[in-house]
This record gives C-alpha cells, sequence and structure tokens, in this order.
C-alpha cells in the first residue's frame, strides 16, 4: 500500500468551470496580487518620499536666520527693466548661414533632374 493515497480529480470538471468563468480563475487571482503588492509596497515608497523630504527642509535656525538677514528686496518692476536694458535689441545684426554646395541663394530645390536616390552618393553608403 502507497504511504500516500491520492483521489484523482476529474480533469473535466476543472477545465469547463475554467471555460465558463475564466475571470473567477486568472483574473480575480492578478487584480488581488497587483492591489495586494501596491499595499506592501506603500511603506518603502513612503519611507523613501519621507527621506527626501527631511534631506531638502534640514536647515537648522541660525543657518536660516543667517540667510534672513543678508536679504535684498526685490523688485519686479526694476528686474524686468534691467533685463531689457541688457538684452537690447539695437545691437541685434542679422547674419547669413552659409548655403550648402550646389544650393540656389533662395533654397529652390536644383533642378538637376529627379530627387536623388539614397545611397546613390559615396558619402551617403555606409557599407
Amino acid at each position: 500500500m502507497p504511504a500516500f493515497t491520492s483521489k484523482s480529480r476529474n480533469p473535466n470538471k476543472l477545465v469547463s468551470a475554467v471555460r465558463r468563468r475564466p475571470f473567477v480563475f486568472f483574473g480575480l487571482p492578478f487584480l488581488s496580487l497587483v492591489v495586494a503588492s501596491s499595499y506592501a509596497l506603500q511603506t518603502f515608497t513612503s519611507t523613501r518620499y519621507e527621506l527626501n523630504d527631511q534631506k531638502v527642509s534640514a536647515v537648522s535656525k541660525e543657518d536660516e536666520l543667517g540667510m534672513s538677514k543678508d536679504r535684498k528686496k526685490v523688485d519686479i518692476r526694476e528686474e524686468y527693466y534691467n533685463f531689457f536694458d541688457t538684452t537690447s535689441q539695437d545691437d541685434y545684426e542679422p547674419v547669413r548661414v552659409p548655403r550648402p554646395v550646389g544650393m540656389p541663394e533662395w533654397g529652390a530645390a536644383p533642378s538637376s533632374g529627379d530627387a536623388p536616390v539614397k545611397g546613390a552618393r559615396a558619402e551617403d553608403r555606409w557599407v
């Protein structure tokens, strides 16, 4: 007599149950695994964000007082006019970009027949 007796399952019952309700056997376990892992990883992600928040906001009172006493008042209008004084439009001079060899001055396509075939020129080939 064997040590473990085994009941034989009727594979037709299992196959027919899966065919009737595939969501119960495949979709529901998958969705429950996704939701459970989300809750399990929640502690790790919250720890990461809390640690980053501590790094950003870790300023002592002495450092904070030292920063506030040397501050300069900022006037947005003054900054606006200073910006436009430094970027004067009077200094601008248009410069033409050199055209490729064989290209007409006004950018029309060269009238030397059809468009070039890819790989026809020696410099286009990579082999």
